[in-house]
Formats: C-alpha cells, sequence, structure tokens
C-alpha cells in the first residue's frame, strides 16, 4: 500500500508561491491574490484536498484552454439587494470574491444581498468567501454546483452535482459558527486517495455502470490524469448513501442553477475531469451563488454574538457520551488553526507538492528561486 506524506511548510511561502504562479500563467495581481488567498485558506484549515491539491481543479480548464486567467468577471446585472457576474471562463476565485465584495456592499445597506456568478472556472474553498463576510460581522452562506460525479438516488448515470456548501456566523468570545460540508459522498480527490492507497473507498459509494451493484474498489472504474497529483477520471458515479443528502443536493443545484438567471444544471456538463482538457468544453463549474446578511440591520450584533456563544458553549458544556473526551463545533480543529494558532506551519501532501513543483518547471518558474525572493521579503 502507497500512502502519500505529509510535509510541514509555512502557510505564508505557500500563499506567496501560489500568487507568483498565478501570476505567471498570467493573472493580474489581483486576480492572483484571490486565487492564492483562497488554496492557502484551505491550507490554513488543514484540508488537504482543499488546500494545494485543489489548485489542479482550476489549472485543468486553464491548460486545456478553457479557462482564461486575463479575463476580469463582469457584473452584468443588479438591483439593491443582487447582483450577476459573468465569469467570462475566469476562475471562481476571482469571481466569486468579486461577488462576496458586491454582496457585502449590499447588505450593509439593505441588510440581506445575494450574488450570482456563471461561466467560470472552479472556486476551492468556499470558506474563503463566506470568511469575507465574517470580517465585517455578518453572515454568509456559499456554493456552486460542478462537475456531474454523481447519480440520483436510485440511478446509475452521471447526472448530479458534487457540491461543496460552506455558511458562517459571527461570534464573540467563541470561535466564529461554520458549516463548511460537501452535499455529495466524494469527489475525484476520493478517488485518487483510495487508489494511491489500496483501492478501497471507506465504504461502497459507488455504482457499477453496467450491473448497478455498489462498490468501494475504485480500481476497475479509474485512472490517475498523468502528472496531477490530485485528479482521477471514474466511469463509476457516486451514489447519494441517503434520501436526506440527495435533498440537500437537489436544494443546492435550484439554487447555483436553476434560479441562477445563466446558470447550467450540472446534469448537462461532461462527467470526467479530462474531458476539461479539451478546448470546446464549458466551464466545470455551472452557477454560483454567495448570500450574504448584516444581523445589524434587525438589532444589536453584540446581541447575536452572545447568542452565539452562548449556543455554542451549551454545545461545548453539554453531557458526553462513554468514550468522548470533548464536544466540537464544525469545522473547529480548522478554525483554531485559522484564527487561534499562533505558528504558520500547515501540512502538505507530498504528493500535491511534487504536482506543483512539476507545474512550476514546466512553465519555467525556479521553485528555489521563488523560496529565496520570499525569504528575503520576510
Amino acid at each position: 500500500m502507497r500512502e502519500s506524506k505529509l510535509i510541514k511548510m509555512n502557510a505564508d511561502l505557500l500563499e506567496f508561491l501560489y500568487k507568483k504562479f498565478w501570476m505567471k500563467l498570467g493573472a493580474s495581481e489581483e486576480h492572483a491574490k484571490a486565487f492564492a488567498r483562497g488554496i492557502s485558506m484551505g491550507d490554513r484549515q488543514g484540508k488537504l484536498y482543499q488546500g494545494m491539491g485543489v489548485m489542479e481543479a482550476a489549472l485543468i480548464p486553464v491548460e486545456g484552454g478553457i479557462g482564461d486567467l486575463e479575463a476580469e468577471p463582469e457584473l452584468v446585472s443588479e438591483g439593491p439587494t443582487f447582483a450577476v457576474y459573468n465569469g467570462h471562463r475566469s476562475t471562481g476565485y476571482y469571481t466569486i470574491t468579486k461577488m462576496t465584495e458586491k454582496a457585502i456592499e449590499k447588505a450593509k445597506e439593505y441588510g440581506i444581498a445575494i450574488s450570482f456568478g456563471y461561466n467560470h472556472i472552479d472556486a476551492g474553498s468556499f470558506f474563503s468567501y463566506t470568511s469575507l463576510a465574517l470580517e465585517h460581522d455578518m453572515v454568509a452562506m456559499a456554493s456552486n454546483n460542478s462537475v456531474p460525479l454523481s447519480a440520483p438516488f436510485g440511478g446509475m448515470d452521471f447526472v448530479m452535482s458534487v457540491p461543496p456548501f460552506d455558511a458562517a456566523c459571527p461570534a464573540g468570545e467563541q470561535l466564529p459558527l461554520v458549516v463548511s460540508t460537501k452535499l455529495c459522498e466524494g469527489y475525484d480527490a476520493d478517488i485518487t486517495e483510495a487508489l494511491l492507497k489500496d483501492g478501497k473507498l471507506k465504504s461502497k459509494l459507488l455504482v457499477d455502470p453496467e450491473t448497478g451493484e455498489f462498490t468501494d474498489d475504485v480500481r476497475p472504474y479509474s485512472k490517475l490524469i498523468e502528472g496531477y497529483g490530485r485528479v482521477s477520471d471514474c466511469n463509476a458515479p457516486w451514489i447519494f448513501s441517503n434520501p436526506r443528502l440527495y435533498s440537500l443536493n437537489i436544494w443546492n443545484e435550484f439554487m447555483t442553477s436553476i434560479i441562477n438567471p445563466y446558470g447550467v444544471p450540472s446534469s448537462e456538463l461532461p462527467a470526467q475531469p479530462s474531458d476539461y482538457f479539451k478546448p470546446d468544453a464549458p466551464t466545470p463549474v455551472g452557477g454560483s451563488y454567495i448570500i450574504v446578511i448584516d444581523p445589524s440591520k434587525f438589532g444589536p450584533i453584540a446581541n447575536v454574538k452572545e447568542k452565539a456563544d452562548k449556543y455554542i458553549s451549551s454545545i461545548k458544556e453539554c453531557k458526553k457520551r462513554p468514550g468522548v473526551k470533548e464536544i466540537y463545533i464544525p469545522d473547529e480543529w480548522g478554525l483554531e488553526k485559522v484564527y487561534r494558532q499562533e505558528s504558520p506551519m500547515v501540512d502538505v501532501m507530498e504528493d500535491h507538492l511534487n504536482a506543483f513543483k512539476g507545474f512550476l518547471n514546466k512553465y519555467e518558474i525556479s521553485y528555489d528561486a521563488l523560496v529565496e525572493e520570499w525569504e528575503k521579503e520576510n
């Protein structure tokens, strides 16, 4: 069994490397800054597949000629409490950052606002965007749809998204309340992880496209994409293990694409990551949204923070089951690292780092020279 080792690296250095890399590929400094912050946020939270590894989901469309790093997202329509952005095939990192900033601006005036996005590529960890609202003591929830890697409940075809979902609410002395999850059973990254280990998922979460049998063995159906550390093709769809998750996935689809005036449903997108090397492919994201709420428009923000703190305390102080040492709020470990950990050191997977160094080398960028430049500046 082969397993990628974890390597300790400085998150500030990584963010610098990401920014320089993206600028080398043609992104503006503003775009590269948004991209680097988004990738780094995953690193800082300890989310191995939402940090350095997730960059490949944006890089593949760029290398395939689908993503355009020189494009500027455009505000195509707006009202007092809404905005719609055409990403013009830019990244979600850049497009949704602009969507979030606009929604924050409108929520400050009207209390609540929603921004829709379309025609952009991957956006990484959505806490990157909800956390921007937290900086203003605001609530936010956000997602995009994705490549259709899932089958419907009881089905066998690739028609449903594997989307992220994030929501955040400010607190006072406590860490903020954050929901950061996926509305699916797995991603292509989970297929890759299984391939690099023993070929098995944690349970039977794939459906054989011919027999309809459930399986946990990815090997008959999947293959690594050469030169990448995170991304694999797989011709067996993910299933939904319960109807609740299936229902939430459908809810997210009508938020990201169906009510989005220019959104494209996941069912209309190609299913395999390697399909996005083809120049005539659509963007691998059909649509996105972020809702921002300013609680101070409805009452004192101090009251919101006080109630959040009391609620969190009631959870953490709950009577524990035998053998349980501590009750955690969702994402508490990652939030501790972002908001309270003094050390900038984070874990990255050796496979992801080797792939990233390979990308730098492909574009004639010296990893060692960039590290030296960062060290001189810091």
